[in-house]
């Protein structure tokens, strides 16, 4: 239904659309009488209706387009010019995707071609050899953006691309990188040091959960901030401050060359307590302890062999003999780290008989006053328990540090004496050997005559 309204603003007849919905059939170009009114064949974009308002721009009179002039002739070149340089852009940027951005497989076999030494013999014709992607093997390759440009030319593969570009991507679309997360191996692998230590990392490690408040030792009150949920919090403050002195203890007895042991005899601390000894070049207890071993350590451990080194640390052969199996008075440690006391009462027993200081972890269900040097932190927790043991190894090892170069200055940092009559003592034990062992030979002889 097409209806004719005459402007009083314009002075022409529009077409307007009716208030009530027309169907297509009915508004089509067919059922419209004068063809001044219909759709020229010439106009590319077809109009279903043209709007009714007498202001608006569809209006017949407005619609005829106007000869083009020089200055929309040069408007026209200006954005389609535009256009072609927008969609060159684009294309541009899609070739620049992570997979075009790989090595061609001609271009890895020349580059690795161009590395090898050349053995061709002149004016012999070599079959190019191509290499298959599938017999490639792949090396690590590092995480940082711009490893490309310091990588080796003779490691780039199509393998060792792809995966970069992928993990690349990925991360570029994620958006954000969580670069302060926390790793559970690296308090193992990497613990940190004395001067890395904080307060986040002590909380991140669960170092402040204690037991329910029905088992709580009265003696750890000092150590409590207070209670979450019937368990009891211990204050970070003093665990921060308590652990740097344990640390400085632990520095001091290995820069003074003295035996520092490690004992954590709960499941899951086996590999805690071997690598927290090895960096600390110390002993290891990780099964049980077995008691009577420093009480009655001569019938335990007298059949281990002792070794004596120098201030550099290096073995003194001449000793070996006269310190063999069982010709030797046993060495006790000069420090304990001791990671659960409560499963080793006989442990700080024995080491309270002999003097030998000690340092625990305490939980708000021990006893501070076992240990010589307590720790209040959590000691159901391995994440607490490689914390702590890993930074009283890096402090043991710096204390070992401090104590080689003072050797390579000539000076000493523990007293010669009395290692010199401990080596003396060992002469004494083995001459009353020797002399006991020959009179019994010379006893058995006179009775066979």
């Amino acid at each position: 239904m097409i209806l004719r309204q005459f402007c009083v603003r314009h002075g022409r007849t529009v077409l307007s659309q009716p208030s009530r919905t027309c169907l297509r059939s009915a508004s089509s170009n067919n059922h419209v009488d004068n063809s001044m009114f219909q759709q020229s064949n010439q106009d590319l974009k077809r109009r279903d209706f043209i709007q009714g308002h007498p202001d608006d721009p569809s209006s017949i009179l407005d619609t005829t387009q106007k000869p083009p002039t020089a200055a929309t002739r040069r408007l026209d070149g200006a954005v389609e010019s535009s256009a072609n340089s927008l969609k060159g852009l684009q294309s541009e940027a899609s070739g620049l995707s992570h997979a075009e951005r790989i090595m061609k497989l001609d271009d890895l076999t020349t580059l690795h071609q161009r590395e090898r030494p050349s053995t061709e013999v002149e004016g012999e014709d070599q079959p190019t050899t191509r290499l298959d992607p599938k017999n490639l093997k792949p090396t690590r390759w590092p995480r940082d953006p711009g490893f490309v440009d310091h990588w080796p030319e003779h490691g780039k593969n199509l393998h060792e691309l792809d995966r970069y570009f992928a993990g690349y991507m990925a991360r570029k679309h994620r958006g954000t990188d969580n670069v302060n997360r926390y790793d559970p191996a690296k308090n193992i692998t990497n613990p940190p040091t004395p001067d890395e230590l904080t307060l986040p990392m002590l909380l991140a490690n669960q170092t402040h959960l204690g037991h329910a408040t029905s088992l709580w030792n009265p003696a750890n009150s000092s150590y409590i901030t207070g209670v979450r949920d019937g368990i009891h919090i211990i204050s970070l403050d003093i665990t921060y401050a308590y652990l740097k002195r344990a640390a400085k203890v632990v520095e001091q007895v290995a820069k003074r060359g003295g035996i520092i042991l490690f004992v954590g005899t709960r499941d899951g601390m086996r590999d805690i307590i071997v690598r927290a000894a090895k960096e600390a070049k110390g002993y290891h207890i990780f099964d049980r302890w077995v008691p009577g071993t420093l009480t009655n350590g001569q019938q335990i451990l007298g059949q281990c062999a002792v070794q004596v080194v120098d201030r550099h640390d290096k073995k003194i052969d001449e000793y070996d003999d006269m310190l063999s199996q069982g010709r030797h008075q046993v060495a006790r440690p000069d420090l304990v780290v001791c990671m659960n006391p409560l499963e080793n009462e006989v442990l700080l027993h024995e080491c309270g008989l002999f003097t030998i200081p000690t340092i625990g972890v305490i939980d708000t269900d021990a006893n501070p006053a076992w240990v010589t040097y307590p720790i209040p932190a959590n000691d159901d927790s391995l994440r607490s328990i490689a914390l702590i043991s890993g930074l009283l190894a890096h402090a043991a090892k710096e204390g070992q540090r401090q104590r080689i170069e003072a050797a390579e200055s000539g000076k000493t940092t523990y007293q010669p004496e009395l290692v010199q009559r401990a080596l003396e003592r060992a002469q004494t034990l083995v001459d009353l050997d020797v002399q006991e062992s020959s009179s019994n030979e010379q006893s058995k002889e006179g009775a066979t005559a």
